[in-house]
């Protein structure tokens, strides 16, 4: 079993009393309880997790959380074994075994990745172009795009576990435990409400976590520990962990998959999952915001990641994602996560594409001996299985320069701002507005009880996350009906100020006019692709997104939706706003088909619903049919008789003798009114008005050419 070489000797919230072991592709690791797999990888060195879909490229993790495009692993084996779980999101267990996919033989070595060297025969749209011609070969290009079409492998055998519906009613749901969201569950909670507070997370506090913040000059996990502890005294408040709310439907229904034994696989006595169907009275989303990455040439190396995500690797897991880091930004939130690498030992060096730096985060960066360098911009990124350097260059006129500089690093971290997380906002029919200062779209109206909060409303400083999660937590539960308070605590705050996210969306430049600048991870989506796609006419944002499959992956283009907008906007020359968002259906993250179907498997899969006359059927030794939800009798067969002579035998007597049919099973139309029969007129071709009272007659309907398209009774 390997150490652990980029484990900090100390911090995190990992209990380093429980070691754990598990393996990836075969070979064994340690981490800790409270670890993530993508946590424990990266404490062990391994950054190689997966490759891409189309051209099989390596690729690292990215993230840290749901919107991890790239760390999809294959968990488990047998019957249980499970696709395209995020590694980022699998909560580490003794004895786990995950495995990379869409890779063959091996991760390391992947004979699809001769894709990436006729990369120019498949751009956008290829398969459009390619499989049309010779129509006689279809059989042939069917067969090759079944065998590398998927990912990740479905289990044959039947699924061994169980899985279960709860149906709740309450008076304000929560969905996110971060600091919007905690203050709003405490808010509502201290009225009376029920409350339901869901986090996909395995710990609540959000991005709190993987901060080294105060909050009235105490570290934020005391405020955390305090809040939860308050929470789970009140008998009115449901705690969800690890349940994702993943859609929003009419009348305030959301629907929440509950991991319940992934993390405890000897219970076999609980579901392995659970579908709580939620009617609200009130919602708040406090969901956050995700980091968006920047493009430049080669920006998917392994080792290269969301600065929030390393930053979280630091502080929540104690791990360093590398030794030598680059930290690449457009905004100020980056400079936290440059200050708590700096912290870690790790070696930074900033890129800020704005030319000063005027916060007092930039001003304290520099204070800590880091070197930024203003004015300048990665163009691209060096290394084979992993990133080894960084090309910079001035950016000016939104235009990159001649290289100025390689800086050797074996991590780079990029922060292009911040998109709050609107999916379920939109999911309930609530538009959006585009925001210049963050460059991100925020929720505007609602349509249905909700309201937005923190992150996910645009507010990224501590202090107003706090103050929206009140206010949203007292609001809901005052239009729920309750009678609140409406003062707000006050928490002592020590804040940077922050400058406003310049836009920078794609980074090119002459010296890297053919090198490939991802915007989508997962799909292999370029920057060229998107404008492949406009050349060839495909303007519109969901057009655009069809064609060149931006944004269709698992992660549903939670980093890429921006960007490719953004891109897709400077080639029309139109406004963002004006291309518009593609849109976000539920589910949020992947659901299983087993949570879907709950206890409604097998013969339970549908009600069973009998005719008046079946116990005589059953007499008669009929043979039964499923017509619907009905059982049905198709024949009545006798001894040693096949199926085609016994339908001979029972169509005989009918036509010598007489025959009844049950048609309990066919459907029932009431029509009321005074000009019911003229209806009946109109639909059928023969007449109803003289049809007397307590009479049965038969019906055709017929199509616009005269031949029969249906009949009635």
């Amino acid at each position: 079993m390997s150490t652990q070489p980029f484990r900090l000797a100390s911090g995190g919230l990992i209990e380093r009393d429980k070691p754990l072991r598990f393996t990836f592709n075969g070979t064994r690791y340690q981490g800790y309880a409270g670890d993530t797999l993508a946590a424990a990888l990266l404490a062990n060195g391994v950054h190689l997790v997966g490759r891409s879909f189309k051209y099989h490229r390596a690729r690292g993790i990215v993230g840290s959380g749901a919107e991890e495009p790239n760390a999809l692993v294959q968990l488990g084996s047998g019957a249980r074994t499970e696709p395209n779980l995020r590694a980022t999101q699998i909560e580490l267990h003794d004895g786990l075994a995950a495995h990379s996919q869409n890779c063959w033989p091996s991760v390391a070595f992947d004979i699809g990745s001769l894709n990436n060297l006729a990369s120019r025969l498949l751009p956008a749209g290829f398969y459009y172009k390619t499989f049309m011609w010779p129509p006689s070969w279809w059989p042939d290009y069917e067969r090759c795009i079944r065998a590398a079409a998927g990912m990740g492998r479905s289990p044959l055998a039947p699924d061994p576990d169980h899985y279960a519906h709860h149906h709740v009613h309450c008076d304000v749901l929560v969905a996110g435990a971060g600091a919007a969201g905690l203050a709003a569950a405490l808010a509502a909670a201290r009225s009376g409400a029920r409350v339901i507070l869901a986090d996909e997370n395995f710990a609540f506090g959000g991005s709190l976590l993987a901060e080294r913040v105060d909050i009235d000059e105490k570290p934020a996990g005391e405020w955390i520990r305090a809040t939860m502890a308050e929470l789970e005294q009140c008998p009115a408040v449901t705690l969800l962990a690890r349940s994702t709310v993943f859609g929003y439907f009419d009348h305030n229904l959301l629907g929440i998959a509950q991991h319940v034994a992934r993390q405890a696989p000897q219970a076999l006595h609980l579901p392995r999952q659970r579908l709580w169907k939620v009617r609200a009275k009130q919602v708040v989303l406090a969901t956050g915001a995700i980091e968006r990455p920047l493009v430049f040439a080669d920006n998917d190396l392994p080792g290269i990641m969301l600065a929030s995500a390393a930053r979280t690797y630091v502080n929540r897991y104690a791990v360093r994602a590398g030794t030598t880091a680059v930290v690449f930004t457009n905004n100020d939130g980056a400079y936290s996560a440059a200050l708590d690498l700096h912290h870690a030992g790790i070696k930074v060096t900033v890129v800020d594409a704005r030319e000063t730096g005027i916060s007092t985060l930039a001003k304290r960066t520099r204070e800590r001996g880091i070197e930024i360098i203003h004015g300048h911009v990665v163009t691209r990124a060096h290394g084979a299985r992993r990133v080894g350097a960084a090309a910079i260059a001035r950016w000016r006129a939104g235009s990159a320069g001649a290289v100025t500089r390689t800086i050797a690093c074996d991590l780079l971290c990029y922060s292009g701002g911040y998109s709050p997380v609107v999916h379920l906002h939109t999911q309930a029919h609530g538009k959006l507005r585009y925001d210049e200062t963050i460059a991100a779209f925020l929720p505007d109206t609602a349509v249905q009880a909700v309201r937005s909060a923190g992150a996910a409303n645009g507010a990224f400083t501590l202090d107003a996350c706090l103050t929206e999660g009140y206010g949203a937590g007292t609001a809901a539960a005052q239009a729920a009906g309750l009678s609140v308070s409406t003062a707000r605590p006050s928490h002592k705050i020590i804040e940077e100020n922050q400058s406003v996210t310049m836009p920078l969306w794609d980074i090119a430049s002459t010296a890297t006019r053919y090198a490939k600048r991802f915007v989508d991870f997962q799909n292999d989506v370029t920057s060229a692709d998107i404008a492949l796609a406009a050349r060839e006419g495909y303007g519109a944002i969901e057009h655009l997104k069809r064609y060149t499959t931006l944004g269709m992956g698992t992660d549903q283009g939670k980093l890429s939706n921006i960007n490719g907008i953004a891109i897709l906007s400077g080639i029309l020359n139109a406004q963002i706003p004006a291309t518009g968002m593609t849109t976000f259906r539920p589910p949020y993250t992947a659901v299983t088909f087993g949570t879907i179907a709950g206890t409604e498997i097998g013969a339970d899969f549908d009600p069973l619903r009998l005719t008046p006359l079946h116990a005589w059927h059953e007499q008669a030794g009929a043979h039964f049919i499923n017509a619907a939800l009905w059982k049905r009798a198709q024949m009545y067969p006798r001894a040693e008789e096949s199926a085609l002579d016994c339908v001979n035998r029972e169509a005989r007597a009918v036509r010598h003798g007489a025959g009844i049919v049950d048609v309990s099973t066919l459907g029932k139309i009431e029509l009321q009114g005074r000009d019911a029969a003229e209806f009946l007129d109109r639909v059928y071709a023969n007449a109803w008005k003289n049809l007397p009272v307590g009479k049965a007659r038969y019906g055709i309907m017929l199509r616009e050419d005269g031949m029969v398209f249906d009949d009635g009774t």
